[in-house]
């Protein structure tokens, strides 16, 4: 299977340490490593940083598709998450991409912005061109910059945008129209009545609500050492996305995607998983989940 990954691949600054980071990167590292797919990561590339992140995605057999050498964005990372930014996130224009589309042929796109480089507006461009499978993070969507802090602003674009879509996902947080978590469900209970998208809520610690033609489910996520969660809902995405493509179920491929999560937080600097961990663990999800009534 050939997965393409778009978005700008970052370096994550942790104290004095430095890592490269972004979906492209925990995603596909996933795909390519452990399940041993053609990924592709479409990203801008800065050419002082170029060796790091080559050689990064080179190491776990992620490709890349350079399109210019004009910067990488800098995220600050505190306790797992994000807190400040630096550089900038260049454009990514989908139509850019065809050509590769048509060279490659391929069968998952995962649109995986860290801030705002993705129109969603050319969306409809993009469901032509045949994938079998069109997933979205809405993060870098709804992530914005103000001085160099970030925060949270959510876009009525995404809206729009879930009929094209085959799986989104996001933090709870990042469905940020509100901070009542059964609004904030009730909501996309009601997109998923009118569209096909499989919905991916992830509640951090407290698990997964999947979210499906009007169906609310809620999984328990297993109790784990949590060693890093950086990078937890792009595997999430990833995996889900792929078991998608290979035409396993919607609950079936979440919960595979939430195991593989679950194990990379666990595993973070070692083998991340196998994929008979997580199919094994994925049937174990199934005695964790139940319906949410709203």
């Amino acid at each position: 299977m050939r997965i393409l990954i778009v978005g700008n691949i970052t370096v994550d600054e942790i104290g004095d340490r430095v890592r490269v980071g972004g979906t492209g990167y925990y995603g596909g590292r996933a795909l390519a490593e452990y399940f041993g797919e053609e990924v592709y990561v479409a990203t801008h590339v800065d050419e002082r940083l170029r060796g790091l992140i080559k050689g990064t995605l080179d190491t776990y057999g992620v490709r890349i598709i350079e399109l210019s050498n004009s910067s990488t964005p800098v995220f600050i990372i505190e306790n797992g998450r994000a807190v400040g930014f630096k550089g900038r996130s260049p454009r990514i224009r989908l139509a850019d991409l065809e050509p590769y589309t048509r060279i490659y042929g391929f069968d998952v796109a995962i649109l995986g912005p860290i801030l705002q480089e993705v129109d969603l507006n050319e969306l409809n461009v993009v469901t032509s061109w045949g994938f079998k499978v069109l997933s979205l993070d809405i993060q870098g969507v709804v992530r914005e910059v103000v001085d160099t802090s970030l925060r949270l602003r959510w876009s009525k674009e995404l809206e729009k945008a879930f009929e094209h879509l085959d799986v989104v996902h996001g933090n709870i947080r990042e469905f940020c129209f509100s901070e009542d978590r059964e609004h904030v469900l009730k909501a996309v209970k009601e997109w998923s009545s009118t569209v096909r998208t499989l919905f991916l809520v992830s509640i951090d610690e407290k698990g997964l609500y999947t979210i499906h033609r009007g169906e609310v489910l809620h999984t328990k996520p297993p109790q784990v050492n949590i060693v890093d969660e950086v990078g937890a809902g792009d595997v999430l995405l990833a995996v889900a996305s792929y078991y998608m493509a290979k035409g396993l179920d919607p609950l079936t491929s979440a919960l595979r995607g939430m195991a593989a999560a679950v194990l990379k937080v666990e595993n973070a600097y070692r083998d991340w998983f196998t994929v008979e961990m997580i199919e094994q663990i994925s049937k174990e999800l199934v005695a964790q989940t139940e319906v949410v009534p709203l």
